[in-house]
């Protein structure tokens, strides 16, 4: 079944080396703790959560991870993602890199106990006083797409014949059923995505 291509969702780092297409978010979040305050050097940092294999390198120079953990560009240094607690097929991509940032409005705030009291919240912004709950935050949906790409990274950890990327031989046996998954995929990630747009559009008007 061929490729159909995704709605392009599009970032890179500040000298323009480094550029990147997205698909959706498992989740996006703003985290107003000291921690994050310190390492951004503003007053909160603000995060997509997403599988790091629905992330493409597209610009000229790949980034490359420093010795701090995070990615990174070589050229410029603008951090553009780091690698979530949750698993090492899980990031945590900045979204102030993207072209477009509003897309990508916070689903929630955590941390807003330490939050610098000159940023005033939407009245319709949903927080947390500390950190993110993923089990009680992220809906349904992304919870599952949490536990398969977890389950997909164990299984290639441990040296199992299939991986995220590898196709088995019975997969001819079972092109329905791929392509009954491939039409469920595409069509939660442009749910998500529609979302987002009217989001935005709403607040353009």
């Amino acid at each position: 079944m061929p490729t159909r291509p995704f709605p392009a969702i599009t970032g890179g780092c500040f000298c323009a080396s480094v550029r990147y297409r997205m698909e959706a978010p498992l989740y996006c979040y703003a985290c107003h703790c000291a921690d994050c305050q310190k390492t951004t050097g503003s007053a909160f940092a603000t995060f997509a959560t997403i599988e790091a294999n629905r992330v493409t390198s597209v610009g000229t120079t790949p980034p490359e991870t420093t010795t701090s953990g995070s990615t990174a560009c070589p050229k410029c240094g603008t951090k553009l993602w780091c690698t979530s607690h949750l698993s090492p097929a899980i990031i945590l991509l900045k979204t102030g890199t993207l072209d477009l940032p509003s897309l990508m409005e916070p689903d929630i705030h955590c941390f807003i106990a330490s939050k610098v009291t000159w940023v005033k919240l939407p009245k319709h912004a949903k927080t947390m006083d500390g950190p993110l709950d993923v089990s009680k935050a992220w809906p349904q949906a992304s919870l599952e797409r949490l536990e398969r790409c977890m389950a997909e990274c164990e299984l290639g950890r441990d040296g199992g014949d299939k991986t995220p990327t590898a196709q088995s031989p019975e997969a001819d046996d079972d092109d329905d059923d791929n392509d009954d998954e491939f039409e469920h995929k595409y069509a939660e990630a442009e749910r998500a995505l529609q979302e987002r747009l009217e989001k935005l559009t709403l607040k353009l008007a």
